[in-house]
């Protein structure tokens, strides 16, 4: 069985704008510019692919802090098509336009042209393109295939491909977590394997690291920031000598505050998976008793920044102000970090209150789902709506707590496999998650406004869930 019908573009005919020199795309891929006003960015296909409904698909290829629209129309007649909506993307970002079969037939026929709609963009945005990007990034029309696979499986072939790559850092390492678990939970399956190690060697060569900050900024053997450090947690599992790891271990002694908390500016709910947990593993590995120390203050220095009664906080802020209350992300991070770190570091007494800590948590989330099963933008809070990549880590941290003997099948564990049933639905024929919202550097209007779009992350986070849910016996294997 195949995914969605997967055609790329046979040509794409952009206008010279030179790149932004500070700013570098991963290992040269090829980028075109889209751009306002009478210039447009054409698309072609030379293809015989039956006409029939479908979807547009383009990737952003540099890092956008504003909203951006992609006016689309037919290159022959004009034909308006619709637009793409692009808010404070991320690079690696795909977007859709959904077409109908008489749409497919146009942009076969007769290509497409895009331009940046006049307001409210001031600068040109950057796609992925060809030829030297990956046929998985560049612009494409994906047709549903006649025998499609079922959704579950379609995540999976996803995963195992070069299609799943996300930027480096904390995007990168919920795509990783997942392919080692898929990888340890089938070991007869070499697919997850050799995507782990295709993965890893986008970024990692020899004993340096390669790769672009968050801005598109080159951060050659550097961390950027708490979140980059994440991908170190598999690199470590793989091999805990690896010359990588100590930019990790710098990164985290030059970032420590006095009172033993890795963080950036703000503390973050996001450094109990980021930086805990890769921590937990490293000391596991080597037995080095003070990162052990450290990976468990990083838990319990959160715990008291970040949690107020019954609400959590994504960041507490150096004004002492507290922000992103209950969001469903900061959950996922909160709950992810607790119980990835504390089975790294096993059932010791020093760190029980922890996973008491993790319970609790866990009790709240699970009295704050919505009535689909799943959870809102903001926890009980029905008018932000649902969001799935969010609902994908909370759903995973509950099943891997279930598997750890720590929370109850019967309750947490229900939920688990209830979410994991209703996020297949929400993916697309070749895999993403539907349905996220965006990264929060839009601010909280932006995560309330009920804005979603397609998530390599959420789908990242859904693998993590399968693999757990099936080491529990809770599905069936997914993977075909």
């Amino acid at each position: 069985m195949a995914s969605a019908r997967h055609i790329p573009a046979s040509s794409v005919d952009a206008p010279g704008v030179p790149f932004p020199s500070d700013r570098r795309t991963p290992l040269t891929w090829s980028t075109a510019a889209i751009v306002g006003g009478q210039t447009s960015t054409v698309l072609r296909w030379h293809s015989s692919a039956p006409r029939s409904p479908g979807r547009l698909r383009l990737f952003v290829a540099c890092d956008v802090r504003d909203v951006r629209r992609v006016e689309v129309v037919s290159a022959g007649t004009g034909r308006p098509l619709g637009s793409f909506d692009i808010r404070y993307a991320d690079c690696h970002q795909p977007y859709d336009l959904p077409l109908d079969t008489e749409a497919v037939r146009a942009v076969l026929e007769e290509g497409v042209r895009l331009t940046l709609a006049p307001e409210p963009a001031t600068e040109p945005l950057w796609i992925f393109s060809g030829p030297e990007a990956p046929v998985e990034r560049r612009p494409a029309l994906l047709l549903a295939a006649e025998d499609p696979p079922a959704p579950a499986a379609a995540l999976h072939r996803h995963l195992t491909s070069p299609a799943s790559v996300q930027p480096f850092g904390w995007m990168e390492g919920c795509v990783l977590d997942a392919l080692y678990d898929l990888h340890t939970t089938f070991p007869g399956d070499t697919r997850a394997e050799t995507a782990l190690r295709d993965h890893l060697a986008v970024y990692v060569h020899g004993t340096r690291l390669r790769y672009e900050d968050p801005r598109g900024r080159p951060a050659n053997d550097r961390v950027y920031g708490i979140e980059a450090t994440l991908p170190f947690a598999v690199v470590a599992k793989r091999d805990s000598r690896h010359p990588t790891l100590r930019l990790a271990v710098e990164s985290w002694t030059a970032r420590t505050d006095p009172h033993g908390c890795v963080k950036d500016a703000p503390t973050t709910a996001e450094g109990c998976y980021t930086v805990g947990y890769p921590m937990a593993v490293l000391a596991k590995a080597t037995g080095d008793t003070r990162l052990r120390e450290a990976a468990i203050r990083q838990l319990r220095v959160r715990r008291r920044r970040l949690t107020w009664d019954d609400d959590l906080y994504l960041r507490l802020l150096p004004d002492g102000s507290r922000v992103y209350r209950n969001w469903a992300r900061a959950y996922a991070w909160y709950l992810l970090g607790l119980v990835r770190t504390l089975t790294e570091l096993g059932d010791r007494p020093d760190t029980e209150d922890l996973w008491d800590e993790a319970a609790r948590a866990a009790r709240l989330a699970v009295s704050r789902r919505n009535a689909a099963g799943i959870w809102d933008c903001y926890l009980a809070e029905p008018a932000t709506g649902a969001e799935t990549c969010g609902s994908a880590g909370i759903a995973a941290a509950l099943a891997l707590g279930v598997e750890r003997g720590r929370f109850a099948a019967g309750r947490e564990g229900v939920v688990a496999q209830e979410a994991w049933e209703v996020l297949c639905d929400r993916l697309t024929p070749d895999g993403w998650l539907d349905g996220s919202s965006p990264s929060n550097k839009g601010g909280e209007e932006l995560q309330r406004s009920g804005y979603r779009m397609l998530s390599g992350v959420g789908s990242g986070l859904l693998g993590q869930l399968g693999a757990a849910l099936t080491r529990l016996g809770a599905v069936k294997d997914w993977t075909r």
